[in-house]
């Protein structure tokens, strides 16, 4: 009956039926991330069998799924992604276990790094300038 209405096109059947499956679209359990059509968890070792069957079939190196979870990581943060999402993303407990393994691709980590160092010696080369009256011992008032 529902695909005969479906031919005839009429507007308000097509409505009935589009809301009808929005209802029971809705009552179905969420979809795991990793799940087969049925919504069911996929087993991880076929998806590890999976990996290694099609790597191997394009001619691509041996990876494992670690591999593919670091790769993730990296072109996460190498186009931007704050930290904090790509944490929640890779689902670590702590932010600092995100920026413990990953920290050192944080584009600006170095060059923040040599910013903040490079005017810390700025400073002290003011404050030492023969030419400027010393602000460190004027602070102090000697």
């Amino acid at each position: 009956m529902a695909a005969r209405l479906w031919r005839t096109k009429s507007p308000r059947a097509i409505a009935a039926l589009q809301r009808q499956a929005r209802i029971q679209q809705a009552q179905l359990p969420p979809r795991a991330p990793l799940a087969g059509l049925d919504g069911a968890p996929l087993r991880p070792q076929w998806v590890l069998d999976q990996l290694r069957r099609r790597t191997a079939a394009a001619e691509l190196p041996t990876i494992g799924l670690h591999d593919l979870r670091h790769t993730a990581a990296t072109i996460m943060i190498a186009s931007g992604v704050p930290i904090a999402i790509v944490s929640k993303t890779l689902r670590h407990s702590t932010l600092s276990t995100t920026v413990n393994l990953y920290g050192h691709l944080l584009p600006y980590a170095a060059l923040e790094a040599v910013a903040a160092l490079a005017n810390a010696l700025d400073t002290a080369d003011a404050d030492h300038d023969p030419d400027r009256p010393n602000r460190a011992l004027a602070r102090t008032g000697v």
